[in-house]
């Protein structure tokens, strides 16, 4: 019910506020009503992104990545664009990009194995779930997310990074030893549009050792591409 309001509370507000433009991003400034309201979990993940695509359907917004991209990752990113990458002053090279994403198990076609979860045993398919012990989570047929850490599966409404908050598009994983926790961060190096997205160092790994960062870049194949595409080494990093 709460998704046809939301609905018709855009519609009604689009005779009244002026579009935001940027280069060829388009963003009415009232979409960041709904996008607060799911900041502030007064809608579901599933309403925020069925709302986004409507409107980029009928072409209310334009998003930076292709359309048929992980709609609220697109979002996220195209809000994080950064507009002045003058502003970070200090710069350093010679860092390896990785990036990580969300498996969605609707796209794999493993037979299904069972595991236990906190003592319960569920199905999946065992493609998916080797995945997701690569990838960290992933989105399961019945709409939760499987994760694999600690050496144990576990089951959750989000994916999560390591402090425990939601797992959003704009974080990246880093050495605490090189990098402050929760520092932003541009890579100019890296191809359209990632090299101009304000990044946050809020996520962690065993894996990421010093001047390395992995990049989260989403939900599903389209994701999983991009995880190829950016992955490189001799990158400059600004903070």
């Amino acid at each position: 019910m709460l998704k046809y309001f939301v609905l018709s509370f855009f519609i009604i507000l689009i005779v009244n506020f002026n579009i935001v433009n940027a280069e060829t991003i388009k963003i009415p400034e009232w979409v960041f009503s709904i996008y607060d309201f799911w900041i502030e979990k007064k809608i579901s993940d599933d309403e925020f992104s069925t709302t986004l695509t409507y409107l980029e359907t009928y072409d209310i917004i334009s998003l930076i990545l292709h359309r048929d991209y992980d709609v609220k990752t697109n979002f996220l990113l195209s809000i994080m664009k950064n507009q002045n990458i003058e502003q970070y002053a200090s710069c350093s090279y010679g860092w390896y990009v990785t990036g990580y994403f969300v498996p969605i198990e609707k796209d794999y076609s493993g037979k299904f194995i069972t595991i236990s979860i906190n003592e319960n045993t569920r199905e999946f398919r065992q493609d998916f779930i080797n995945t997701v012990k690569i990838e960290g989570w992933g989105k399961t047929l019945s709409g939760d997310y499987l994760g694999w850490y600690d050496d144990s599966f576990h089951i959750n409404k989000n994916a999560l990074d390591s402090d425990g908050n939601i797992l959003t598009a704009g974080k990246v994983a880093i050495d605490t030893a090189i990098i402050d926790h929760d520092s932003k961060l541009v890579i100019p190096t890296l191809p359209q549009p990632w090299n101009e997205i304000a990044f946050l160092s809020s996520d962690e790994g065993t894996s990421i050792k010093g001047k390395h960062i992995d990049l989260f870049t989403g939900e599903g194949q389209l994701a999983e591409n991009e995880t190829f595409r950016i992955t490189s080494y001799n990158n400059k990093v600004c903070e």
